[in-house]
């Protein structure tokens, strides 16, 4: 295939994973890094990368073969990028095993940006090149692209409240996933988890009773009931709510 193809940080990364299966002749990755959120919160994340991206550059990078196919891989995405710096740049051992570091470091959100050429690279490597790019698809392929950017828009999307309209409730903890273990001293938790005053639905029906309707011989008299609906903090600024809806 000719064309110029939007890439995405996974299908690189997944890459890196099928050249290290090749280069220890395993069917399978069985990878350390389970749960990136909670890794994160026990600071271990770090440490965990590190030591798998310098696993990756060893066996991938350490086998002729998977080397030489990262190196043609990387070398024919970049030739066609629209960024002159990117197309010209020459790769050497050196380039490909720093590539190879900053994928992963960008995989699991610890890299930040260099102000240099490897940003440029990394752009091109999760399809997000500023300038125009030719992108080949399928009629079925644009629908299902399209489909789930509506799905990701309606489930993750959240509107910005208004500043006046927000609560802002600090803390200072040194290690917050230690903090979190003990619910009954969480502040944010708690605060979440308070309910509001003001009421966001009530509804009244009419009750009457068995006797009452018994002793008048009839249907009795009715007695009005209400309801009120008391929303959490949490509730209200979820993203079920549209922020036009909360006013001072």
């Amino acid at each position: 295939c000719d064309q110029k193809m939007a890439g995405n940080l996974s299908s690189i990364y997944q890459t890196l994973i099928s050249l290290l299966n090749l280069s220890t002749q395993s069917f399978y990755f069985q990878d350390e890094i389970v749960n990136t959120f909670l890794d994160k919160m026990t600071g271990s994340i770090t440490s965990k990368v590190s030591k798998h991206e310098d696993h990756l550059a060893r066996l991938v990078l350490g086998a002729r073969v998977p080397a030489q196919i990262l190196e043609h891989i990387l070398a024919d995405k970049f030739r066609r990028s629209t960024v002159p710096s990117v197309a010209a740049e020459q790769l050497s051992p050196q380039v490909v095993e720093k590539v190879l570091r900053n994928v992963v470091q960008q995989k699991f959100e610890q890299r930040a940006p260099s102000g240099d050429l490897y940003d440029e690279f990394l752009r091109l490597l999760s399809g997000e090149q500023q300038s125009l790019m030719e992108i080949s698809y399928t009629k079925q392929q644009q629908k299902q692209k399209q489909k789930q950017q509506n799905k990701n828009q309606d489930s993750d999307t959240m509107d910005i409240f208004n500043r006046k309209n927000q609560l802002e409730v600090e803390i200072e903890t040194d290690n917050y996933f230690q903090y979190t273990m003990t619910p009954q001293s969480d502040v944010p938790r708690i605060a979440l988890g308070l309910p509001i005053p003001i009421p966001i639905l009530v509804l009244t029906y009419s009750s009457s009773s068995s006797s009452s309707r018994s002793r008048a011989g009839g249907t009795g008299s009715a007695r009005r009931r209400t309801i009120g609906v008391y929303p959490t903090l949490q509730f209200l600024y979820s993203h079920h709510v549209q922020a036009d809806y909360i006013t001072q």
